[in-house]
């Protein structure tokens, strides 16, 4: 019953045209990676040099200062460098 199962639904990814190959990078141990992938140079995340994260944003301490005049201790992602208490 459970061949059927996986062969049924191998069949259904090759119909909706969902192609995955393996990864073809190698791992530390000199073996063929074996995690999947959706990309046309056939490299997963962990492989591929030209991989950038979907958020790729730096995380910066805020440029403010508080009312004691010390340095704001809070962080921020924000282009200007300050956070939300200290944006304009």
């Amino acid at each position: 019953m459970l061949k059927k199962t996986m062969l049924i639904g191998v069949m259904c990814v090759s119909l909706l045209g969902i192609s995955q190959t393996q990864c073809n990078g190698i791992t530390k141990d000199s073996n063929q990676c074996k995690n999947v992938t959706k990309d046309s140079i056939e490299l997963c995340h962990l492989h591929n040099p030209n991989y950038l994260k979907k958020e790729e944003t730096i995380t910066l301490i805020c440029s403010g200062t508080t009312k004691q005049n010390k340095p704001c201790k809070r962080k921020t992602k924000d282009s200007s460098g300050k956070c939300y208490n200290h944006r304009d």
